[in-house]
């Protein structure tokens, strides 16, 4: 016999899992307001609800040799940085239709870190991003946001080019 009939069982296409939950990485950068159209665009679609999160990282100050006086301390470099990304939140609020429910979150620490523990602990189906422009150097050594993310979270990551 030249051909034996094999009985497979036959594979149905699978609906997509909906989205429900959708959590926006937002840091005010040019690739940031990307993935703010994007997630707006899929909140409306799916009638999904939308987070929208900023990372307020740790403050670094780079001294030179020797000691020096400095006229700012840490704790207010901190502040102004919450302060700015609080900044960055209402702007992206603003630009949320009423159609779509929304809530920002103001984090702390390493970005990739604290964006992949919220997503994990709010139940997130997406995560949309926008991946900033990054040198050579941290393209080789895959130190992004968006690339800790993929490899952190268990939820879908939609990395959202520039237009």
């Amino acid at each position: 016999m030249l051909a034996d009939v094999v009985r497979l069982p036959v594979q149905t296409a699978v609906e997509p899992r909906p989205i429900r939950r959708v959590l926006l990485a937002f840091d005010g950068s040019p690739g940031a307001w990307a993935a703010l159209e994007r997630a707006i665009e899929i909140a409306v679609s799916q009638r999904a609800l939308l987070t929208i999160a900023a990372v307020v990282p740790e403050p670094t100050v780079w001294l030179g040799f020797g000691p020096a006086a400095l006229p700012f301390t840490h704790e207010m470099l901190r502040r102004d940085l919450e302060r700015e990304r609080e900044r960055t939140l209402a702007a992206a609020r603003d630009e949320i239709p009423a159609t779509v429910s929304v809530t920002t979150r103001l984090l702390h620490g390493r970005p990739a870190a604290a964006l992949a523990a919220l997503a994990e602990s709010g139940d997130y189906d997406l995560v949309v991003v926008g991946p900033r422009p990054t040198g050579l150097l941290r393209r080789l050594l895959r130190r992004s946001v968006s690339h800790r993310l993929l490899t952190r979270s268990s939820a879908s990551v939609l990395a959202v080019k520039r237009g």
